[in-house]
C-alpha cells in the first residue's frame, strides 16, 4: 500500500515538473528609457504636377 501511494507522489512530481516549461508565459522587461520605442522617420520628395508647375513637396514617412 505504501508503496502504491508512494509512485503515486512521485508520479505527480515529475508530471508537474514536466508540463510545468511548457505552461511558461514570455516575460516583458519594462524600463523608463523609451529610445527603442522611437519611429524610425524620414523624409521624402514627392514631385507633383499642379497646372503646368512643378510642385515638390517634402513628406515624412514612418514605419
Amino acid at each position: 500500500m505504501k508503496s502504491i501511494l508512494l509512485a503515486s507522489v512521485i508520479a505527480l512530481a515529475t508530471a508537474s515538473a514536466a508540463i510545468a516549461p511548457t505552461q511558461a508565459a514570455t516575460v516583458v522587461v519594462k524600463t523608463n528609457d523609451h529610445m527603442h520605442m522611437k519611429k524610425h522617420c524620414r523624409t521624402k520628395l514627392v514631385t507633383t504636377w499642379k497646372h503646368h508647375h512643378k510642385v515638390v513637396r517634402e513628406v515624412r514617412v514612418c514605419n
